[in-house]
């Protein structure tokens, strides 16, 4: 009898090499070491859930815009909406926050205008699909496993040459990571890679029913290869699966015949070691991953209350600890590259930890105020009241004075309808009018603001430019005399006009419990606003109406007051009606 060891492959550091004839330094021995990466993450159920809850944490639930003055800010939000023809800022900030967390990298190709003024889009590469070239460029390939795939050089990111496409590229430093980064989980390959193991055991286990733990001695002689397969197939069919699970099995042996002998190989308590280890797994991959609290990530820790006061702390110093330097590093990539958007500095809006949203409970009545505060931690309060009287606002504005000029500006929402397109002189139309009220638009921000599948923007666009009915195409489009002629010639006024409408992801709808007499009759008066008007209120005012809104809000559950409503300008493309 003959026995043969197998030994299990360790798993070492990703060798980074230049390989000259290609022209690239390969990102492990096989060049494939991101798709490791992106295997382990699809099969570690701990794993996925990790990497999966991080992103989520450190790209936030939107991004606030800081600025010297209004149209700086109003251009910012504006391009946010629309980073590129296909996506907003914070779609785009999702995919970096993923590949940060699986590669401790990421990459945006950077698309310059063509007059080379400003970054016209910003587009997510996939850190996975880059790799480093010998002349200091990068070369982009969709399948690196496929020899025949087109690769793409790219330059890197120079605000002084400004190619017209060109490569961020950004990693975080690790002691010897070389010219790739290294995750921050490393250490826990090993463990994340039992995982997987641990999970195809079992499903292999329930499949087989007799698992390579079952040693099964038959004592009739030497069969014939024909006769073990057939023994084998019937073993098969007839006690393996899930379907077979408790089943009961019947020998027949003649009175001399020796019988059958069915040995377990797996010692008794191997249910016990295998839920050890287990245990160990998983407390390793959260030390790799810096968990101070698998409670943040759905996980119930035996030792660990879970009530939400627990969690509030553990959320705390993980935000402080790992997610803001990790949010600040994309902060600061992104507020650099809209230096050539807009001067603005872009800061994340922290997503809160698993659990109740409270804030909605009480929003929705189901919760008092101070039960609300008591959930999240904060102490007991006197009930709030709405304010009714100016002379009460913490800001100093005059409610009814700005009241009066919202009146006095806009038109009722009546006189217009939601613009349709049932057919190409209408598409054309809308685009005419959207750039004749907003010169200077990308194509990014006509698609954010028509809601028009986005190729059906860049066609219209490319037919409109050699009509030459708008100019500046890729630098800013606007429309021409020849353009305004057809404007006027238009029996249909398309206009966009911006509505008082309630934030997204605000719970309780336009006017909850406790809302300000000025928001109330603002979304009784049914009007609806042009660029123009709002500039116009604001010089009248004296405040900011485009940043600032309707006005403050007091928060009930934090009770404190903050400087914008809970309402927004809603952006609306419409059709005048014609009386």
């Amino acid at each position: 009898m003959i026995f043969q060891r197998i030994n299990f492959h360790d798993n070492v550091l990703p060798v980074f090499k230049e390989n000259k004839a290609k022209g690239y330094v390969t990102f492990g021995a096989d060049n494939l070491y991101p798709e490791f990466l992106i295997e382990l993450f699809n099969k570690s159920p701990k794993h996925n859930a990790i990497v999966s809850s991080k992103a989520s944490y450190i790209s936030g639930v939107g991004t606030k815009v800081f600025g010297q003055n209004t149209v700086d800010i109003a251009k910012a939000e504006a391009k946010i909406k629309a980073i590129n023809a296909y996506e907003t800022l914070d779609q785009v900030k999702s995919k970096i926050a993923y590949d940060l967390e699986l590669f401790n990298g990421y990459c945006l190709e950077i698309i310059w205008n063509k007059a080379k003024t400003a970054i016209a889009e910003i587009y997510h590469i996939p850190f996975k699909n880059i790799r480093k070239g010998l002349e200091g460029e990068f070369v982009y390939c969709e399948d690196w496993t496929d020899r025949k795939a087109e690769q793409v050089h790219y330059q890197p990111f120079n605000a002084t040459t400004r190619e017209s496409k060109s490569l961020y590229y950004c990693q975080f430093y690790r002691p010897g990571q070389g010219e790739y980064p290294l995750p921050d989980y490393i250490g826990a390959l090993k463990y994340i890679e039992v995982d997987t193991e641990i999970s195809n055991y079992y499903l292999n286990s329930i499949k087989n029913g007799f698992t390579a733990q079952t040693h099964i001695q038959l004592f009739k002689g030497i069969p014939t290869p024909e006769e073990a397969r057939a023994t084998a197939r019937r073993f098969k069919e007839n006690y393996q699966g899930t379907d077979n699970a408790g089943g009961l099995i019947i020998q027949y042996n003649d009175p001399q015949e020796k019988e059958s002998i069915i040995s377990n190989l797996q010692p008794s308590d191997f249910d016990k070691q295998f839920d050890l280890l287990n245990k160990t797994v998983q407390q390793e991959i959260f030390v790799a991953h810096k968990v101070n609290s698998p409670m943040l990530f759905g996980v119930r820790v035996e030792g660990q209350l879970g009530g939400r006061s627990e969690m509030i702390e553990a959320y705390e110093m993980f935000q402080q600890s790992y997610i803001e330097p990790r949010q600040q590093k994309i902060d600061d990539t992104l507020t650099y590259l809209f230096e050539f958007i807009s001067p603005v500095r872009l800061e994340t809006i922290n997503k809160p930890p698993i659990g109740v949203d409270y804030v909605a409970l009480f929003t929705a009545g189901l919760l008092t105020q101070n039960e609300a505060r008591k959930e999240l931690g904060f102490e007991e309060v006197e009930p709030f009241a709405p304010v009714k009287f100016a002379s009460e606002n913490p800001f100093g504005w005059d409610d009814e004075r700005d009241l009066a000029v919202f009146m006095e500006y806009g038109e009722p929402a009546e006189n217009f309808e939601a613009m349709k397109f049932d057919f190409a002189s209408a598409i054309e139309s809308a685009i005419l009018n959207v750039l004749k009220e907003n010169k200077g638009l990308q194509i990014g921000d006509i698609v954010n603001i028509t809601k028009l599948d986005p190729q059906v923007v860049v066609d219209t666009i490319a037919k409109l430019n050699d009509a030459k009915l708008i100019k500046g195409y890729n630098e800013g489009l606007e429309v021409t005399p020849k353009g305004l002629d057809e404007i006027s010639q238009l029996q249909t006024e398309i206009v966009v006009r911006y509505k008082y409408a309630v934030a997204p992801g605000i719970s309780g709808g336009m006017i909850i419990p406790g809302s300000r007499d000025f928001c109330r009759q603002i979304d009784r008066s049914n009007r609806v606003y042009s660029r123009a008007d709002i500039d116009a209120m604001s010089a009248q005012t004296g405040i900011d109406v485009w940043s600032r809104r309707g006005g403050w809000y007091h928060d009930p559950v934090r009770d404190v007051n903050v400087p914008q409503c809970r309402h927004i300008w809603q952006q609306q493309l419409l059709r005048r009606i014609k009386k």
